[in-house]
C-alpha cells in the first residue's frame, strides 16, 4: 500500500465525519424553539425567571414543588 493513498483515506474519513457532525448540529438546533426578544417565563407563584421549556409556555408554571403547593393551598 502507498502511504500517500493511505493519507488520502484518512483525510476523507474525516471529511466525511465532520461533514456528519455539522449536519447533525444544524438539525439538533432546527428543533430547539427560539425565544423571542424580552419574553421570559417566570413562576406564577414566587416570580422566579424559569428556563424555557419546549412544550409548556407562559402562565401556569412553577419553579418548584414548594410553589406548587402553595399555589394549590390557594386554590381550596
Amino acid at each position: 500500500m502507498h502511504r500517500s493513498w493511505l493519507r488520502t483515506k484518512v483525510n476523507e474519513s474525516k471529511t466525511k465525519m465532520t461533514n456528519k457532525v455539522t449536519e447533525q448540529a444544524r438539525r439538533a438546533k432546527s428543533l430547539v424553539p427560539m425565544q423571542r426578544e424580552g419574553e421570559t417565563d417566570a413562576c406564577m407563584v414566587c416570580g422566579r425567571a424559569m428556563r424555557p421549556a419546549r412544550v409548556v409556555r407562559g402562565e401556569g408554571r412553577v419553579c418548584s414543588p414548594t410553589c406548587a403547593r402553595q399555589w394549590a393551598q390557594g386554590l381550596s
